[in-house]
């Protein structure tokens, strides 16, 4: 570690050294000691280093990581102090400049924004900011207090709503001081420009603290909090002059526009993303949405609302495949509230996790939560196990409630949140399991005996849709007809050569892992080699035009295989490669259907995507969609597109090490001689999917020859994909019939299945077929599971994307 800046005010500088003593005393290293701290690497560095200082709310988790005595941690809370009260303005002009510093710098840590998403959002604000200004504002505050302060106010903006206040108090504070210091210094004097961002600041903090301080948005405050308002707005603007404030004597919430909480009466189920049904002339009638079948979930669910209804504060989700009836059961549940004065929040602006967290503790008894989705509340990577603690307090105090919570998770979100880890393995889902146990409720994908039964019967009295969905439904999938799902399918294989290249690479791009509103222009690059020849050289020139309006082209009216959306608001792309797709492709993003999704990873798992995918993946994606796709090219054993995707996305400001930290602790195990623990910890990189641990575990067991562990992880891995237990091809086996056996091997290989490709593999070596096994081998490459054979030997630099052998050549001149 280096040495602490010559420079540091004293205090700060024992702040620092006292923490590095006591972590060099623990035998942690940065990475586990901030996982422990709940940091991040990078923050914990700046404290050791003595760039940034520690909030007092944080010092616990600090002090608890590090394993201090009462003793210990009442020292460093002392020496942390001192340190705060040296930056805020007793140390001098040196301090003051370092306590604007600080706020910002941990201001931008907290919100995780970047550069790029500081200057979309000041721009959305009309009040844009080039990425170097923004720059120079968190360097150097003081030398640029105006830009400084534009850009707090997007960080604040950022933070739970809870936190915002502090922040902007604290902001204002350190701003004003470094004003102070600038006129005793003479180096920049205090302008009107100044002042006039502070105000708009300070009246941002006011608008903030009323719509805290009020339960009813619309109630005048009491007398003792204006005045209290007062008295700080004076105390914070008294060294400068600025124009009187307007008065605020009523709270004033932030608001879009759009309003998230509402009477139950008043909601539109459209808008809780109930998905709509038409007739099947594609005309609607007045009735909003078909006849509801009610089924076992149902019966369970209304208990749970009932609870709810009668004064007892309940959580339950509905867990079920895409369109397969979860929100519209759990529509149907919650109207019996509406009469009680219930109401409904559905959290979603600026988005789902965001507005969850902010306004968790706002939330007033007698109010249904509404988490559709749920994936995008407790799954979230930065707020996810805040938002299920959250929860998990709302649900337990008597004082909030009665409230419901309402959710909905695929299957596979659902097994993700509540598989327990191995021992002895970091649990990231620890708050949200907690929060789920007990509180879900299965649905099926179809209607049983009864179900249907009774749909046949609200058919009979006139129901056209449920008559239509009951005749043209198969293995009882009424509710995803409805939803238009087996409209899309249709859409999707009657689609025109061109259409269809485009959804290829959509669905590719989904199944590999990628976001779902990618680049029109990617599309566009991407799916040249999903053509033949024959049929490319037949395209007219504006064959991009032709086929986004097809894909575009709604269903039954309403659902369509690709939807246009919104441009993500984070990182984009600048420095694009391709102009070609660009200039043929249609603006902004698109979104394939996600039923089409579905259909993609079941049929096209066992496809390479071609050479042009990768290409326009280089081209136009984002670090995220880029690190995704680089993990799906190593795993098909395309090395070079690996790395060179990886390259990319670094060189776009992507961060590499968020990728693989499993991977690497179970390295470090392994080194420090631990076998046991490592193993452990590459089981669990297994579980999450991470391709170096496949690979990692994959090669041990075949340097060791053991051929039984290498063959139970390859059972694992399909079970984790959801293929059927090959026990008919086993059985064939084990009698000998080992033509049928392989038969059965090879129906499951060509689908993708990694034991079969495995067993299938061995069947050929065993017979002496090296060519058998070889093709073999290739095929479990384009399935993504190249893990199973120890490709560096086999080959030493890869695949190409049409499965020939990597010649070694540097990436970076193709691209050229």
């Amino acid at each position: 570690m280096a040495d602490l800046p010559y420079d540091l005010p004293p205090a700060r500088r024992a702040f620092a050294a006292e923490v590095r003593r006591l972590h060099a005393r623990s035998g942690l290293s940065l990475r586990e000691l901030a996982e422990a701290a709940h940091w991040s690497p990078s923050s914990l560095s700046r404290v050791f280093n003595g760039v940034r200082l520690i909030k007092s709310s944080d010092l616990p988790f600090l002090a608890q990581a590090l394993r201090l005595s009462e003793e210990e941690t009442r020292g460093l809370e002392l020496r942390a102090q001192r340190a705060q009260a040296e930056a805020l303005g007793e140390g001098g002009p040196h301090s003051d400049r370092s306590a604007l510093f600080d706020h910002l710098l941990t201001l931008q840590e907290e919100s995780g924004l970047s550069l790029r998403e500081i200057s979309q959002r000041l721009e959305l604000d009309a009040t844009p900011l080039s990425k170097s200004s923004i720059e120079r504002a968190l360097r150097h505050p003081d030398r640029a207090l105006p830009h400084a302060l534009q850009v707090a106010k997007v960080l604040i903006d950022s933070l739970p709503e809870a936190e915002r206040k502090a922040a902007a108090e604290g902001v204002l504070n350190a701003a004003l001081a470094a004003s102070r210091a600038d006129a005793a210094d003479s180096v920049t004097p205090r302008t009107a420009t100044h002042e006039a961002v502070v105000v708009e600041l300070l009246q941002a903090v006011i608008h903030r603290s009323l719509s805290l301080s009020a339960q009813d948005p619309d109630a005048p405050l009491p007398e003792a909090t204006l005045s209290t308002l007062s008295q700080s707005m004076a105390a914070l603007t008294a060294s400068l002059t600025v124009p009187e404030l307007p008065p605020y004597g009523r709270a004033i919430a932030a608001s879009t526009g759009r309003s998230t909480l509402k009477p139950i009466s008043e909601w539109n189920p459209f808008d809780l993303e109930v998905h709509p049904a038409v007739e099947p002339s594609g005309h609607r009638t007045g009735q909003v949405l078909p006849a509801y079948v009610v089924r076992e979930h149902d019966r369970l669910l209304l208990n749970e609302v009932a609870a709810a209804g009668a004064g007892s504060s309940r959580m339950v989700v509905l867990v079920g495949t895409s369109s397969s009836g979860k929100t519209r059961a759990c529509w149907e549940a919650v109207k019996s509230l509406a009469s009680g004065g219930w109401k409904l929040w559905h959290p979603f602006d600026p988005t789902r996790a965001e507005e969850a967290l902010e306004s968790m503790r706002d939330v007033a008894p007698r109010t249904v939560v509404w988490l559709n989705e749920s994936q995008h509340y407790l799954g979230h990577p930065r707020h996810g196990e805040r938002i299920a603690a959250a929860l998990r307090d709302l649900l337990a105090r008597p004082d909030r409630g009665p409230v419901l919570v309402m959710g909905t998770l695929w299957p596979e979100y659902a097994s993700r949140f509540t598989d327990p880890p191995a021992a002895g393995v970091p649990d990231p889902h620890a708050q949200v399991r907690a929060l789920l146990a007990g509180r879900l409720i299965h649905i099926p994908d179809g209607f049983d005996d009864r179900a249907l039964e009774s749909a046949n019967g609200l058919a009979q009295q006139g129901d056209a849709r449920l008559a239509e969905a009951l005749a043209y439904s198969v293995d009882g999938r009424v509710t995803q007809f409805l939803a238009g799902a087996p409209a899309l399918v249709t859409r999707y294989h009657a689609a025109t050569p061109a259409a269809r290249a485009v959804l290829h690479a959509a669905m590719d791009a989904r199944r590999c892992g990628a976001g779902a509103a990618l680049p029109a222009a990617f599309l566009a690059d991407a799916a040249v080699d999903y053509l033949s020849d024959a049929e490319f050289d037949t395209l007219p020139n504006d064959w991009t035009t032709g086929a986004f309006e097809e894909v575009t082209r709604p269903v039954h009216g309403h659902m369509a295989p690709m939807t246009k959306v919104r441009t993500p608001a984070g990182p984009r792309v600048e420095e694009q490669v391709g102009t070609a797709a660009q200039e043929r492709a249609p603006d902004g993003a698109f979104q394939v259907a996600e039923y089409l999704v579905q259909v993609g990873k079941m049929t096209r798992r066992s496809l390479f995507p071609p050479a042009s995918f990768w290409h326009a993946a280089y081209d136009y994606l984002a670090p995220p969609d880029l690190f995704a796709l680089s993990e799906a090219a190593f795993r098909g054993a395309r090395l070079e597109w690996a790395n060179g995707l990886l390259r990319r996305a670094v060189d776009l400001g992507g961060d590499v090490g968020a990728t693989s930290d499993l991977y690497r602790r179970a390295v470090v195990t392994e080194q420090s001689g631990d076998l046991q623990g490592a193993e452990a910890l590459y089981e669990q990189a297994v579980d999450a999917g991470d391709p170096l641990a496949l690979f990692r575990m994959a090669q041990k067991y075949e340097h060791a020859g053991d051929s039984k562990s290498l063959e139970r992880l390859a059972r694992k891995a399909a079970d984790l994909e959801g293929f059927r237990p090959l026990t008919d091809a086993q059985r064939l086996e084990q009698e000998g019939d080992r033509e049928g056996a392989k038969a059965l091997y090879g129906q499951a290989a060509d689908g993708g299945d990694p034991s079969a490709l495995f067993r299938l593999a061995q069947m050929h070596e065993e017979a002496g077929d090296s060519d058998g096994a070889e093709r073999v081998a290739r095929k479990a490459a384009d399935a993504g599971h190249a893990w199973l054979f120890d490709f560096p030997a086999r080959w030493p630099h890869g695949l190409d994307p049409d499965g020939g052998i990597t010649i070694p050549r540097r990436f970076s001149d193709e691209q050229d």
